[in-house]
């Protein structure tokens, strides 16, 4: 296999949506989080279900309490599928504080999308995979005709057996680390446990799991199958604080037990959170998942931590050198960088 070729800036600048920063100016960060998760050709037939220029307002003042409270840095991994919209989110960046870092990838849970479904090995049009072309001119180009450069790459796995779509997205997301060094992020399904499933996907095209963020795998209530996905070496998102599916006990109590093992370096807290997400009504959203807000963490989920006996340090890695490891291309084994500070 061709060596992997470096990133197309220098490891220790990031791209955001308001330009490169310097690594060391991530600060707090929450390494999974969405603004706007929706369906725009629905919206766009149907427009009085949102508006959009409130929508961008609000999503602004909720990351400014944020930062009010030390955020400093989100990472949107709305990708493909998911409704992300570059030029809603930019609007957003001109009214925070907030750094905003952007992935691209592909969310497809019942196969892929007619543009890209017939055109591919194997398919009809037997041909290269254009899905690793347009992903990969995300992080080199810039996404949709902006500068705004992705700084991951996203798919989705909630199989448990791999079928002919998950083996397709697998085999172009690894092509497309491959050929720029971002690091991978895997939605996985902890309800039905298959983290480990996707990083043999990974590695049969040669992805090392240091190059992997296993997305909601820290919800994973088997804590032996837990100990065996942590003990693989990939970054465990522990990044859905605030959602109702797994009470907040059991998400700290695999945090401390996590860091107990050894794990620290490779733990990534978040939320998982969005602004809007039009998959259902919000004020069933906010009965149900009162807490799901970019600030719960912060608030609730640190002072827990904190009691639980986790020291400054250790905090620090886990929201500071742990994403910036993770965004500078260092998986979770490699040696810190001398950074400022």
């Amino acid at each position: 296999m061709p060596a992997k070729d470096t990133r197309t800036t220098s490891s220790d600048r990031i791209s955001t949506v308001r330009g490169d920063i310097d690594a060391d100016a991530l600060g707090m960060t929450l390494t999974h989080e969405h603004l706007f998760v929706w369906n725009p050709e629905f919206h766009r037939n149907f427009p009085a279900l949102w508006d959009s220029a409130a929508g961008v307002e609000r999503a602004a003042q909720q990351l400014e309490s944020a930062y009010e409270l030390g955020i400093r840095t989100i990472v949107d991994l709305t990708v493909l599928g998911q409704g992300r919209d570059p030029q809603l989110i930019a609007q957003v960046a001109e009214k925070t504080r907030v750094n905003i870092v952007l992935a691209t990838g592909i969310y497809a849970l019942d196969g892929l999308p007619q543009i890209v479904r017939y055109r591919g090995p194997g398919e009809i049009l037997d041909m290269p995979d254009p899905l690793v072309d347009l992903l990969e001119s995300d992080i080199r180009d810039g996404i949709a005709g902006t500068k705004s450069k992705a700084s991951l790459v996203k798919f989705a796995c909630e199989d448990q057996e791999p079928g002919p779509t998950l083996r397709r997205v697998a085999a172009a997301v690894a092509e497309v680390h491959r050929r720029t060094g971002v690091p991978v992020v895997v939605h996985t399904d902890p309800e039905r446990p298959n983290a480990l499933l996707a990083l043999d996907l990974l590695g049969k095209h040669g992805v090392d799991a240091g190059d992997v963020v296993l997305a909601h795998a820290g919800d994973i209530a088997d804590t032996g199958y837990l100990r065996e996905v942590a003990g693989s070496g990939a970054y465990i998102g522990c990044d859905r604080f605030g959602m109702v599916m797994v009470p907040e006990e059991q998400r700290v109590s695999n945090v401390l037990e996590l860091v107990a093992q050894g794990h620290l370096r490779q733990l990534l807290l978040s939320h998982d959170c969005a602004s809007f997400i039009d998959h259902f009504p919000e004020e069933v959203r906010q009965s149900m998942m009162p807490d799901w807000s970019y600030d719960h963490l912060p608030l609730r989920v640190i002072p827990a931590l904190r009691r639980a006996g986790l020291t400054d340090g250790e905090l620090t890695a886990l929201f500071e050198d742990n994403p910036r490891r993770l965004l500078t291309g260092r998986g979770p084994a490699d040696p810190e960088a001398p950074h400022a500070g």
